[in-house]
């Protein structure tokens, strides 16, 4: 099943990013199994990147199109997207991290504008649902 996820962030000029396809097996989840699903193949994704040219024969010189530069431009940070330290991410770590984020409550959750607020919530995903994270900000700054 497709549904579409979108992460928003409180305080930046532009608050969204713009949805994206996620394929989702099942329909019915708990959100601790959606989010462990998230985890799982997001992190599948980052461990099975390709590390361009890092293997094979190095290049003589690698540049960036002007596409790509706008398409990283809008994040603050312009780069070649490499990982030359080639290190894998453990799944169990991640999704630990998320588990612990999630009840700090540094993130919020919401199913088509409900908000999903407890790990054990049983939620039905039909297809084309919109599911949208917005990241919580800390305010930092002086006592005086």
């Amino acid at each position: 099943m497709q549904i579409y996820i979108q992460v928003k962030q409180l305080g930046k000029r532009k608050a969204s990013i713009e949805a994206q396809k996620f394929i989702i097996e099942d329909s019915l989840f708990t959100v601790h199994d959606l989010l462990y699903d998230i985890v799982t193949k997001q992190v599948g994704k980052f461990n099975h990147r390709a590390i361009s040219n890092i293997d094979d024969e190095p290049t003589l010189l690698n540049y960036l199109s002007l596409t790509q530069i706008e398409n990283q431009s809008p994040s603050g940070k312009i780069s070649f997207n490499l990982d030359y330290r080639q290190q894998k991410q453990d799944i169990q770590s991640a999704f630990d991290n998320v588990i612990m984020a999630f009840n700090d409550g540094l993130f919020r959750i919401f199913l088509n504008n409900n908000e999903l607020s407890s790990l054990e919530e049983k939620i039905n995903l039909q297809e084309n649902d919109k599911l949208t994270f917005i990241r919580l900000t800390m305010l930092s700054g002086r006592i005086w």
